[in-house]
């Protein structure tokens, strides 16, 4: 067990101001599914709550540091073992496996297959799939491409979802359902169980690999690029997709000082200079393009006859063959990890940020509406808008809201713990809802889901209640609560 000095390993790293409210009081470490029942039945005995995490890397959104002050840290970063089926292009990895782990497994048996990473790369591929996390490549879904789960309930019962309900069946990582209900979705994202094991799908890897990158010069040029991009994704002709604003570009390689030294956001002449000095659009698109050279050539052909009608357009294209070095800048979208943070030096200091992430139609003039609106909000608590699109369904972005902060300055925590609250206020009102929530949110955002008088956190609260009628395991994660924590909460907030 961790406690002491090393348990500050567990905190919040970007917390905005609120690390004390959420600190743990230890940390328990097993390194096997059997260890974790023991964990439990100790948990249970005592009521001790735990918080588990994969390796708590999920640091915008609270790290390791969990929603119920004193709560035990259930850290699975000791579990690591990695199986590969090359032929049938699946892993099984358990919760300790970093992108970084199973990309170096695969490199190193020579298997002719690529994954699907994050940015950066030392975070958990388990963690990261019940996150309904996102990636570059067309297995950019990684929820979407996981099949079968290893779980131990609250009472140390463990349970294979799917065809691993079935002892031994081969079948378990290919084919995501089985007879009866499909269970995998109860466990993501959830307090329900403590995912030992998962299965991922993998990308075989493609003869050949286009980088199509483009920049488009006006804040309107979003409108015409989202709605061509969506007639290209429906199509499946582009696999997935990533769109940038000027600050999303402009904050790798340079800070807010360089441009301007004045207070608030910067201003529309200082943007209109660094897109010019720095070469950069209002907008900046890429994704790329994974098969045979034949059907690439005509591909490539598409995109550029679609996306140059759109007036100022600058297109670059890069191509790869088959075992072809792929330089770092072009890394994430061949599968290849990086160790590389988020870049957070924009306002210099203690660089931190929360992200506040909504699902959005793909519909051109609907986001420039949110997005026109997003900024004025950003921009009223003094910060410049951070925005990013990530399309890994045809249909719909994550689009990401990224509040960054210096952390060691009070006065910015406060103002972008108020901007965090504002941004989910103003998307309830236009019935619209993020993904992922900081653990400072969780229950707020959990609020916003109110159709039939929350009928569907009370589903939720029941099956924590037959599951884990203790509550030990990760209480109020994704705003579910146990009984007690629940009854005491109302009672707190005069609720009857």
């Amino acid at each position: 067990m961790i406690s002491g000095d090393r348990l500050a390993a567990y905190f919040d790293p970007y917390s905005p101001g609120l690390a004390d409210a959420y600190a743990p009081s230890g940390a328990v470490l097993p390194a096997s599914a059997d260890e974790v029942r023991a964990v439990l039945g100790v948990a249970n005995n005592y009521r001790l709550p735990l918080w588990t995490v994969s390796l708590g890397r999920n640091y915008a959104y609270g790290g390791a540091a969990p929603c119920l002050k004193g709560s035990m840290v259930l850290d699975l970063s000791r579990m690591r073992a990695i199986e590969v089926n090359a032929e049938l292009a699946y892993a099984l990895v358990e919760p300790g496996v970093t992108y970084l782990d199973l990309y170096k497994f695969i490199r190193d048996k020579k298997h002719p297959l690529w994954i699907d990473c994050t940015d950066p790369g030392w975070g958990s591929v388990l963690g990261n799939t019940l996150e309904h996390g996102i990636g570059y490549t067309p297995y950019g879904d990684h929820a979407g491409h996981q099949c079968g789960m290893e779980v131990v309930l609250a009472d140390g019962e463990i349970v294979r979802t799917g065809l691993g309900a079935m002892s031994g069946n081969p079948a378990w990582p290919l084919y995501k359902y089985a007879f009866g209900p499909t269970l995998d979705g109860l466990f993501m994202q959830s307090n329900f169980g403590v995912v030992t094991k998962i299965g991922i799908w993998l990308m075989p890897e493609p003869e050949t690999f286009s980088v199509m990158e483009m920049m488009f010069r006006r804040e309107e040029d979003i409108v015409p690029m989202i709605d061509a991009l969506r007639v290209l994704r429906l199509d499946g002709i582009v696999p997935t997709a990533t769109i940038a604003n000027w600050m999303r570009i402009a904050a790798g390689n340079t800070t807010r000082a360089e441009w301007y030294d004045g207070k608030g956001p910067l201003p529309q002449s200082a943007i209109d200079r660094l897109t010019k000095e720095m070469g950069i659009g209002y907008w900046g698109m890429r994704f790329g393009l994974y098969g045979r050279e034949k059907i690439l050539a005509e591909q490539r052909k598409a995109v550029e006859g679609t996306f140059s009608r759109i007036e100022g357009m600058g297109l670059a294209v890069a191509t790869y063959r088959r075992g072809e070095a792929i330089p770092p800048e072009h890394a994430t979208l061949a599968g290849i990890p990086s160790v590389d943070l988020m870049p957070l030096n924009w306002l210099g200091g203690a660089g931190a940020h929360i992200e506040c992430p909504l699902v959005v139609p793909m519909r051109g003039a609907e986001f420039l509406d949110l997005y026109r609106r997003r900024t004025e909000l950003f921009n009223a608590e003094g910060f410049d808008h951070y925005c990013g699109l990530t399309s890994t369904t045809p249909r719909s972005f994550i689009n990401t809201g990224s509040i960054i902060f210096d952390r060691n300055d009070a006065e910015q925590c406060a103002r972008a713990r108020a901007l965090g609250k504002t941004l989910i206020e103003d998307a309830h009102k236009r019935q619209l809802s993020g993904y992922r929530a900081h653990i400072s949110e969780m229950d707020f955002v959990a609020a916003q889901f109110d159709f039939n008088d929350h009928a569907a956190m009370r589903l939720y609260e029941r099956l924590k209640d037959a599951l884990d009628p203790a509550g030990v395991l990760s209480p109020g994660k994704q705003g579910i609560w146990p009984k007690d924590l629940r009854h005491a909460k109302d009672e707190e907030a005069g609720k009857p």
